[in-house]
């Protein structure tokens, strides 16, 4: 009798762990979709203040270069985003649904902010090397310009390099922690 009610395959689909994987796969790819409309927007409307622009020859430089450099940026963590939302539709063990999807979530924000990171400091190493641009992100320049002017090109660059780095890392760390939980876990159960 119970098979004929709607609960017991929604109950069966929480305790299979196929709910989650498949809820959280979708929150991945529909963020994937939401970022890629977000860069072609961005790149839509700096390219419009370009065009717009009265004094382009000067000024074209930094921005087509922070484009190229957003364009690669953000393809990197789409394509990121999509692998790691198919790794977790194929994620198998019922029993840690949950902690599989989590620790391959850990591991996918390290390698996130890493891009992030990247990409920060080469734009921002873009700024010290004296292409100015009044056309992208005023308000951010106008913020950092006094932290640049006291900052060398190799500072910027390691500083950056060497947070990135200690952010991936720290994503893998937290999803190994997570994977050897998970091994102790299995192994302190009764054999069958």
């Amino acid at each position: 009798m119970e098979r004929f009610l709607f609960v017991y395959s929604w109950l069966s689909a929480l305790t299979e762990g196929r709910f989650f994987r498949r809820g959280f796969s979708g929150l991945l790819r529909l963020s994937a979709i939401a970022l890629t409309i977000y860069l072609l927007g961005d790149a839509i409307e700096t390219w419009q203040k370009l065009l717009s622009a009265e004094e382009v020859s000067d000024s074209i430089l930094l921005p087509m270069l922070v484009q190229l450099i957003l364009f690669i940026a953000g393809y990197t963590m789409i394509h990121l985003i999509l692998l790691r939302a198919a790794e977790i539709r194929s994620l198998y063990d019922p029993r840690y649904a949950l902690f599989e999807i989590i620790t391959v979530i850990a591991r996918l924000m390290g390698e996130l902010l890493f891009v992030i990171t990247i990409t920060i400091t080469v734009i921002t190493a873009l700024q010290t090397l004296g292409l100015q641009s009044g056309i992208l992100l005023p308000e951010l320049q106008n913020l950092i310009s006094p932290l640049l002017a006291q900052s060398s090109l190799a500072w910027i660059i390691g500083t950056g390099a060497l947070l990135g780095f200690m952010l991936l890392v720290s994503g893998y760390l937290a999803s190994e922690l997570l994977e050897m939980v998970m091994r102790l876990s299995r192994n302190s159960e009764r054999r069958l």
